[in-house]
């Protein structure tokens, strides 16, 4: 690849197309319903009921997948939804690739006192932080990207083979995502 098309790549924003955010953000209401349909099935019979019998946790997944209870913003019933943590200095966090529209987001917002995680094993009350500022969103891409680049191919197309950490632009995708902080202790 010539030096100019890397520069072009490196230069480029984020989402990319294939990524979880750009499906989310960039495609038509059809596909977007499709794709949540899966999700939604996926996590109901196959996820949920392997977390609940702790077989996910005994494999080594409570260590990337923890399941968020909350309180339903529109039915009031409890929810559970499995989600991809990783620790970002000391605390779990967690990002919402569809952003506000997200469900947990909003069952979180209506009731934040009903909020309760299961990690692995243990069960924990957090806190909830909702990160607003777009620099300290940032900022956690840049460390989210070095950290876990493979994780970042998924979630917004980062190529770990082709970009930069240094010229890449994480402005509209920080706007995009929801990133929120768990403090457990």
């Amino acid at each position: 690849m010539s030096k100019l098309n890397q520069n072009n790549m490196n230069n480029e924003e984020f989402p990319r197309p294939g990524s979880v955010v750009y499906n989310f953000y960039s495609q038509d209401e059809s596909s977007k319903k499709s794709t949540l349909k899966k999700w939604k099935k996926l996590n109901k019979y196959l996820v949920l009921p392997l977390y609940r019998a702790k077989i996910l946790p005994l494999l080594g997944f409570g260590k990337i997948i923890l399941i968020l209870k909350t309180k339903g913003w529109k039915t009031g019933k409890l929810r559970r939804t499995p989600l991809e943590y990783r620790r970002y200095e000391g605390e779990v966090i967690i990002f919402a690739a569809r952003g506000e529209n997200a469900t947990w987001i909003k069952n979180m917002r209506a009731h934040p006192d009903s909020i309760s995680v299961s990690i692995g094993f243990h069960k924990l009350k957090p806190h909830i932080e909702y990160i607003s500022d777009v620099a300290e969103k940032q900022t956690i891409m840049n460390w989210y990207v070095a950290k876990y680049s493979k994780a970042a191919k998924v979630l917004f197309g980062w190529d770990p083979q082709k970009d930069n950490l240094e010229t890449a632009n994480f402005e509209k995708i920080a706007s995009l995502l929801s990133i929120v902080l768990l403090h457990t202790e």
